[in-house]
């Protein structure tokens, strides 16, 4: 069988300067070429049931004690239970890419930021550079550095990432933030958003929803709110 990661360097999607095919989907749909392919994670829809994660685990195989999607879990201030999934944020200013020596990181030209195993020295540094502990060095091929990549075999078949998927509460949507179309778009226009730690101005592509249309109208229901239109973090 192949493996991802196999198809990915067969496929010639690992390349250096390599343009990939971007997603299309029942809910979200992207052009090919150029584009800025972007997770919107609905954190009132999540009911921490841990699909995504298992979902990716499975399908990625990555190193023991090592995932790509990730589950926080906490509390608001009413006591209530509150899930954050976390991966790699597929930043515009990604601090991985500028520590690397030997280029083994970059962004392909959909936004997503991948690691080319042939050029990987497995020398740590954007483990270490990665504000979100996205990054972790695979011992069973000799430290080289694995992380998500929005399932970028999928995307080149024309697919959603493996999480989007299997998420069964809808609370992911993908899509190209540069041709936004479907569900993706309709979320991008009527809800605002936040990203991970801001102060670093990395121009996360991972986007948490604050406020969605519908929670702004029931709010305006209860309170008498005025209403306002979708924001996006900038960056």
């Amino acid at each position: 069988m192949t493996t991802r990661r196999e198809f990915l360097v067969g496929s010639g999607l690992l390349a250096l300067g390599a343009t990939s095919a971007l997603a299309g989907s029942a809910r979200a749909t992207g052009r090919a070429g150029s584009g800025r392919m972007t997770m919107i994670i609905d954190q009132a829809r999540c009911t921490g049931c841990r699909s995504c994660l298992i979902a990716c685990k499975g399908y990625t195989a990555t190193t023991p004690g090592h995932f790509n999607t990730r589950l926080l879990e906490g509390e608001d201030e009413h006591g209530r239970a509150v899930f954050t999934p976390v991966q790699c944020n597929q930043c515009d200013d990604p601090p991985c890419v500028r520590c690397c020596p030997a280029a083994a990181t970059f962004k392909l030209d959909n936004g997503v930021v991948v690691t080319d195993w042939d050029r990987c020295l497995a020398c740590g540094a954007c483990v270490t550079a990665c504000p979100y502990g996205a990054r972790f060095a695979d011992a069973r091929h000799g430290g080289k550095v694995d992380k998500c990549d929005f399932c970028q075999d999928r995307l080149e078949q024309g697919r959603v990432p493996l999480c989007v998927e299997a998420c069964s509460a809808g609370a992911r949507l993908f899509g190209d933030r540069e041709d936004p179309q479907g569900e993706f778009a309709a979320c991008l226009g009527t809800s605002t958003f936040r990203v991970l730690r801001p102060e670093l101005e990395t121009g996360p592509n991972v986007l948490y929803v604050v406020h969605r249309d519908y929670q702004r109208q029931a709010r305006q229901r209860t309170t008498g709110e005025a209403g306002g239109s979708g924001n996006l973090p900038q960056g």
